[in-house]
């Protein structure tokens, strides 16, 4: 119980292209960062096992982001009233051992999910196709 408390508590830190990467995505999809967040959270964790130091790599269009600084997102925020779900959902493919751990794995998956999020779109620039094309076959 006293890792949820310091999970929701908690301030994640995305890279800075993670960040380049919401901003763009929310205004192609006209919503927050947060929904983008979730969703590519969600993507990631749907995609199995993430390792606790992943770090987004640039596509062709983003080798110059210029000066962005990373995005702190507050726990709150991302996991809103739903902690446990997304603990569970990254249960089942692999098995954090602590509150650091934890913390690096979800803020792993956010990030990767943003960046798969963002391949898409660097090939779409319509959200609902972009959103189409993660969906199951």
């Amino acid at each position: 119980m006293d890792e949820i408390n310091k999970l929701i508590s908690t301030t994640l830190q995305s890279n800075p292209l993670t960040h380049f990467r919401l901003k763009n995505l929310s205004a192609l999809a006209e919503t927050t960062e947060d929904h983008i967040s979730r969703l590519g959270m969600g993507l990631s964790m749907a995609s199995g096992r993430v390792d606790a130091d992943w770090l987004p790599t640039p596509i062709n269009s983003e080798i110059e982001i210029g000066r962005w600084i990373g995005k702190q997102l507050r726990g709150r925020t991302l996991f809103k009233d739903d902690l446990t779900l997304w603990m569970a959902l990254a249960l089942r493919h692999q098995t954090p051992s602590d509150y650091e751990e934890w913390r690096l794995i979800l803020r792993s998956h956010w990030e990767r999910g943003v960046e798969m999020l963002a391949k898409v779109s660097a090939e779409e620039d319509d959200w609902l196709l972009v959103v189409k094309s993660c969906l199951p076959n």
